[in-house]
């Protein structure tokens, strides 16, 4: 359930309470009372006579059962000012306080020691032509000692102060729910007792805001002036209005027959054109900024809403249909609240539990500054002592998971102690078994192999094939041999060695034909040379062996 609060507005004919749930989801009113404000106990928004006021708030709240003493006040006072602006913003939801508060002093040119500055969010962000987004916000200026009159009040009243809003961004923010197109352009006029509110909305937007000094006193005045009307008091002129249909639905009405009554109606009626005159150089002002945006309806609302004939009046006189709403959107009310026309002029209270301005005082914020800085502080000291109190408990832990660990590998070398001296003999083995190894490259040439060739050579020769000499080197061997095969079996003696791996380059020569002495066959005397082949470098083959032997 949502928390109960009382929404105070101290007008300067009247005090108004609305006893009602603090949300901004469809809050519920329970209940609503007004008194008149004491003599001189207000001015332009300024509490002056605070035990006074603080008196009439106690009493009336008792008399209407109302135990609640949170509070939230929505000041009326000409001496707050707003400006619209935009702030650039990264995302959505991001914090845009620092951005708003940088903007002030070109905004309002004033002593800002001597104002509290709050600001309200209009409509949702806006990409840019350089694909940022834009946040379009409401900024409000208020006199310091202004706001600080209401904490003295609500001090005085035995009441917490919940928030502090602006009459005029309450009214808006009620009224912007009651718009349903969000395409169109709505102008709210609320017609206080002797001021109206003007607000242009479109899209959960406010275009426009102006305040125009005049309000059902236009009609009130002429009323108590004229002894035919009969009535003493601004309420029972104000009753009267409401009662009897007194103003016409034009101004300047012709009279032909003369009539005496019709006459006094006029006057009341004319005397409207300070009011209606005043709303329609601000409908002037707005088309003249927004050309393409023209105004739809009017909706009107507060006191003079239920006046007779005052929405014909204001269709007639500035051309755009004008009607108030038969129920309240955003707000629901409990079944023993009387639900009619007259509950509309506690508009501006329904407002405040949307989205508040929140005016803080100064020494209201620098007191919670102080509060907040000391809560950091010792929050700060509490994470620092659990932060040493967790590292000093994992140090414990790691030390006792060393020692168990230097426990392991002592023991580990303890029961490889044994087979140590094996070990170091085995490498020493191993060592030296490279090493020959080394020795039996360097030493070795391509001649020790020769035997092994002569092997293969006698596979492939003929039968006839002898030797006479060999003469060799490391690089090539010369052969001089003699045979009694057929010339033609030369070549192929010479594609037959040239198939034994190590040998290349294989030649026949200095061919000679003789006849043996005993058996004068002919036998044939020649000269073979090869080359042996390229092997691996004696230094490269040490090195890897040396290498294998690091590894």
């Amino acid at each position: 359930m949502a928390k109960k609060v009382i929404v105070v507005r101290i007008g300067t004919n009247e005090v108004q309470i609305v006893h009602m749930e603090h949300t901004a989801n469809y809050p519920t009113v329970y209940g609503c009372v007004r008194f008149p404000t004491p003599e001189n106990a207000v001015k332009d928004g300024m509490i002056i006579e605070v035990a006074e006021l603080a008196t009439c708030i106690r009493k009336a709240c008792a008399d209407k059962g109302i135990r609640t003493k949170d509070v939230i006040f929505t000041v009326a006072s000409g001496k707050i000012a707003s400006r619209e602006t935009s702030v650039p913003i990264a995302k959505k939801k991001m914090k845009i306080q620092p951005l708003v508060m940088a903007k002030v002093p070109d905004l309002f040119p004033i002593d800002i020691e001597k104002y509290i500055f709050s600001y309200v969010q209009q409509g949702t962000p806006k990409k840019t032509e350089e694909g940022g987004m834009l946040q379009d916000v409401m900024v409000f200026a208020a006199p310091s000692d202004l706001i600080d009159s209401y904490y003295t009040l609500a001090n005085a009243a035995g009441l917490h102060i919940e928030s502090i809003d602006a009459d005029g961004n309450a009214v808006f923010q009620v009224m912007r729910r009651q718009v349903k197109s969000k395409e169109g352009v709505t102008m709210s006029i609320q017609i206080n007792q002797s001021a109206t509110l003007v607000n242009i909305i479109s899209d959960n937007k406010l275009l426009l805001q102006r305040v125009v000094p005049y309000g059902i006193n236009v009609f009130t005045e002429v009323l108590l002036q004229e002894p035919v009307f009969q009535v003493q008091t601004e309420e029972e002129a104000y009753t009267l209005l409401k009662r009897n249909r007194v103003i016409l639905h034009n101004l300047n009405s012709e009279n032909p027959e003369n009539n005496p009554s019709l006459d006094k109606r006029i006057e009341v009626t004319d005397n409207a054109s300070y009011l209606i005159g005043n709303i329609g150089r601000v409908i002037e002002y707005y088309n003249s900024k927004y050309k393409d945006r023209p105004i739809q309806e009017i909706i009107c609302m507060g006191k003079g809403c239920a006046v007779a004939g005052i929405h014909e009046l204001l269709s007639n006189e500035l051309g755009i249909q004008t009607h108030t709403p038969e129920e309240l959107a955003g707000v629901r009310f409990n079944r023993k609240v009387n639900i009619n026309a007259y509950i509309l002029q506690y508009i501006n209270c329904f407002g405040a539990v949307f989205d508040s301005v929140h005016f803080i005082s100064n020494a209201v914020r620098q007191r919670e500054e102080k509060k907040g800085s000391l809560t950091a502080a010792v929050l700060v000291f509490a994470g620092c002592l659990l932060i040493s109190m967790l590292l000093g408990g994992f140090s414990v832990v790691r030390l006792l998971q060393e020692k168990e660990t230097n426990r392991m590998w002592t023991n580990r070398v303890q029961a490889l102690e044994p087979v140590e001296s094996e070990f170091s003999s085995l490498l020493e083995e191993v060592v030296n078994r490279k090493m020959l190894d080394v020795f039996d490259i360097y030493c070795d040439n391509k001649n020790n192999h020769f035997h092994t060739l002569l092997k293969k050579m006698e596979a492939q020769c003929p039968k006839s094939f002898k030797i006479q000499s060999i003469t060799s080197d490391e690089e090539k061997v010369t052969i001089n041999a003699i045979s009694t095969d057929k010339l033609l079996s030369l070549s192929a003696l010479q594609i037959q060695l040239e198939k034994i791996h190590g040998i290349s380059s294989v030649k026949i020569d200095s061919i000679t034909e003789t006849n043996e002495a005993l058996t004068k066959k002919k036998q044939y005397s020649y000269t073979i040379t090869f080359a042996y082949d390229k092997t691996e470098d004696a230094n490269q083959k040490a090195s890897e062996i040396e290498g294998n032997d690091s590894e």
